[in-house]
């Protein structure tokens, strides 16, 4: 029987200016707010259960309290920091909000992820740094975004909106509210392809081409299809100035190139690997049995 632990965390909702709400706006801002922790949790940790569950409202400016309840199968999650993964999730939902308020009302110029993190440069040429998978589910669709748009589209009579956790607390003030109910984010963003520098690298021949209808395959830490793009040399190939076998090293300039998808991760089997230029002389398994590219 599998067993389930879960994760508690609770943060507070606050509507400035009035002590009350009207319902049907207070109802499409709570939906609004369960579906963004709801695709912040999905971002962190896709196998968990997330409960959602409103625990008193409070008088002053408009508050809800609510726990975020996060399920998941012990078998699964074995960390002891499984404790905070409710607290990551809200820490994810406060981060969509500060990258749309980051963003001011215009589309990102600059979008650069690693194993970590997404930096995320404004117009302004400012910069935020959040978790690579908040990152990444903001811009892989305009769904978040559209979420964002839609609650503060309908928050304009209010004065202030403001999320507070044990741990932060973000504010966004009405004069914002015009840049947080703009799109920033496209239905579909294109795909992105990536070329990196060529290098110089010496790379086994596992399988000539010496037809010329197919392409070469060389062993690159895997075994990889290459295109050479160096017409001299694939000319002396094909008229027998040049023999190659499988076996060879051949010193060359290598250029990696690969897509990466909306959410900036590399597309699998989407890399592309070409030889802009032979560099020297074939290099035998053996001493002594070097053949000359250029003679």
């Amino acid at each position: 029987m599998t067993e389930f632990i879960e994760s508690i965390e609770n943060f507070k909702v606050s509507f400035g200016g009035k002590n009350s709400i009207d319902a049907e706006l207070f109802t499409k801002t709570i939906n609004n707010t369960i579906e963004l922790v709801k695709a912040s949790a999905n971002a962190i940790e896709p196998s968990c259960f997330l409960r959602l569950e409103i625990k008193t409202n409070q008088d002053g400016s408009f508050e809800t309290i609510i726990d975020a309840v996060v399920r998941y199968a012990n078998n699964d999650l074995l960390t002891k920091d499984n404790i905070r993964l409710a607290r990551e999730v809200i820490g994810g939902f406060l981060d969509f909000l500060l990258i749309k308020l980051h963003l001011k009302g215009r589309k990102a110029k600059k979008i650069e992820s690693n194993d970590k993190e997404t930096a995320i440069q404004n117009q302004d040429n400012e910069i935020i740094k959040v978790p690579k998978e908040i990152g990444n589910a903001y811009f892989q669709n305009n769904k978040i975004d559209n979420i964002i748009v839609n609650q503060f589209t309908i928050l304009m009579d209010r004065s202030d909106y403001s999320i507070v956790t044990k741990n932060d607390k973000v504010t966004i003030n009405q004069k914002s509210y015009e840049n947080m109910s703009q799109p920033v984010v496209d239905e579909n963003p294109s795909v992105k392809t990536i070329r990196q520098k060529p290098i110089e690298v010496d790379l086994l021949l596992k399988k000539p081409d010496l037809l010329g209808d197919s392409k070469w395959q060389f062993v690159y830490n895997k075994t990889i299809d290459v295109k050479i793009e160096d017409e001299d040399f694939l000319e002396k190939v094909r008229k027998g100035k040049i023999s190659v076998r499988a076996g060879v090293k051949i010193p060359c300039l290598l250029e990696v190139e690969y897509d990466l998808n909306p959410g900036f991760d590399i597309i699998q089997k989407s890399e592309k690997y070409n030889i802009k230029k032979i560099l020297g002389d074939i290099i035998e398994p053996e001493e002594d049995k070097q053949e000359s590219l250029f003679n």
